[in-house]
């Protein structure tokens, strides 16, 4: 049994789609009557992991399409004042509150993974631009960027919990007599 909503390597195609024709030549091309080139069109041995391509693409679209959501109904329940008080809608805020992130990293990952095996599309093999430098010198500078966010984040996270522990600030009109 086939599962639908993936691509198919084997038989180069995907077995459920939902396609708006034109769309994407207008997106890449700026001319809904220009094609855009298939994969097949290309080498096998420059053709990115479409899988991971095909499936960060998804989440990060799938995000935003949430967050989206989550604006356009926080709108409709701050029109009803209702916007502090819906127990549905702040439980769905507060899932949403890593989808930012996650989407920006499936985003990066649709870019990176894309554009493989090229680092300069047509020009440089990512095989041709490894760095020449030792391992220890890579870990080295991995583990002091690991240090700097780690400190970076302790920073953040303990500035934040000092203002969460100070909790909000009543802002009321102050009677002056």
């Amino acid at each position: 049994m086939r599962n639908p909503a993936l691509p198919d390597m084997d038989s180069q195609t995907n077995h459920f789609s939902l396609e708006i024709p034109g769309l994407a030549s207008l997106i890449l091309k700026h001319d809904i009557s220009k094609q855009v080139p298939a994969l097949t069109e290309f080498p096998a041995e420059d053709w990115p992991n479409v899988p991971l391509v095909f499936w960060s693409f998804r989440v990060m679209v799938g995000l935003g399409v949430l967050m989206i959501l989550a604006g356009v109904w926080s709108l409709y329940l701050r029109r009803k004042q209702k916007l502090y008080s819906n127990p549905l809608f702040l439980r769905f805020v507060l899932l949403l509150g890593p989808a930012g992130l996650i989407a920006t990293l499936a985003g990066w990952f649709t870019t990176e993974l894309g554009r493989q095996p090229w680092v300069i599309q047509g020009l440089m093999r990512t095989q041709d631009a490894v760095s020449s430098h030792s391992v220890s010198h890579l870990s080295l500078s991995l583990m002091m960027f690991v240090i700097c966010y780690f400190g970076i984040f302790g920073v953040g996270y303990s500035y934040m919990m000092r203002l969460i522990s100070k909790g909000p600030v009543a802002q009321g009109i102050e009677n002056h007599e």
